[in-house]
């Protein structure tokens, strides 16, 4: 009887046999976790391949430097962050070539004069790291794009960060309350990007107006109280950021600004827009937040303009 069962089904639903014949067969087989005793391997190989390449070409991290060290040369990025460092790896400095190092969100206390062995270095990232100096070690190297050194209890910044005419974008912030920015970092005009928060700023400087090819400005979390005309005069900005600050006016002279595509004035004691921030066509997002703007005039901004997201709740911060 189950012989001729079995002849009817792989006669007439062979797939349902093949099936049942699987099922049966595995559970037949106790499983095997032989591989259970075995060691593991290296945590990193498996990340290894996965390493994305930055726009610099070949990226060396902590998941595959035994094997970039074979090809130092090639390597133009070095992506460590978060990798429970204490010191800046010594291992780096066998790659000559290197153009953007980024050591965010580790434990470094300081950076090594040796910094200055790497010619080609356009980008480095040492935000949230516990650095309390930024001195000649980050200014010896001449061709310096991009600095990111948030997030670290800086109690000293060289005047020698104004002599860094090849920077294009710094980030500097939440640093000590002892620390102060240097004026020299206002010599930087050819600055595209500028972000300085929570840095003990009283104001923006008039020279300001000298940043020509400035893109975005974020000066979040200081002691600003005046807008200085001369920041008006910037037609190519599309970004500014003025939010926990002191300001109380804007001039109607931001109706020059007429790329602005961000605006954001949260946290201010400011009681009025100018009628002239209306002629912001451009402009996409306005962030008035706990401001003294009255909510009839809030709606008459956003009447006439329209096609602007006019964020005056506390989740609408950007």
């Amino acid at each position: 009887m189950k012989k001729a069962l079995l002849l009817f089904f792989l006669k007439n639903s062979p797939f349902v046999a093949i099936s049942l014949f699987s099922c049966c067969n595995a559970l037949a087989q106790p499983e095997d976790k032989s591989y259970l005793k075995k060691s593991n391997p290296d945590k990193y190989s498996h990340l290894a391949r996965f390493v994305p390449d930055s726009k610099y070409g070949s990226v060396v991290s902590p998941a595959n430097l035994t094997e970039a060290l074979k090809n130092p040369e090639i390597y133009k990025s070095a992506r460590f962050s978060a990798s429970g460092l204490t010191d800046f790896p010594e291992q780096l400095f066998l790659f000559s070539n290197l153009e953007e190092i980024d050591i965010s969100r580790n434990n470094i206390t300081a950076l090594p004069l040796r910094l200055k062995e790497f010619k080609n270095l356009k980008e480095l990232h040492v935000n949230k790291n516990k650095l309390v100096s930024l001195g000649h070690e980050i200014t010896s190297c001449t061709q310096l794009e991009v600095l990111q050194i948030q997030n670290n209890p800086l109690e000293n910044i060289s005047a020698g960060l104004g002599n860094m005419k090849s920077l294009k974008e710094i980030t500097i912030g939440e640093i000590s309350s002892k620390c102060a920015i240097p004026a020299e970092l206002w010599n930087l005009t050819g600055l595209r990007k500028l972000k300085i928060t929570n840095a003990n700023l009283t104001e923006i400087p008039v020279s300001i107006a000298q940043f020509k090819q400035l893109d975005a400005l974020c000066l979040t979390n200081n002691a600003i109280s005046n807008i200085p005309e001369e920041l008006y005069s910037l037609k190519n900005i599309t970004y500014i950021n003025l939010g926990y600050n002191k300001i109380n006016s804007i001039s109607p002279a931001i109706k020059e600004m007429a790329n602005l595509d961000y605006l954001g004035i949260y946290y201010n004691p400011l009681a009025t827009f100018p009628e002239e921030i209306t002629r912001l066509k451009q402009l996409s997002y306005l962030s008035c937040w706990k401001t003294n703007i009255s909510q009839k005039e809030i709606d008459e901004v956003r009447e006439k303009l329209p096609k602007t997201k006019v964020h005056n709740t506390e989740t609408d911060l950007y």
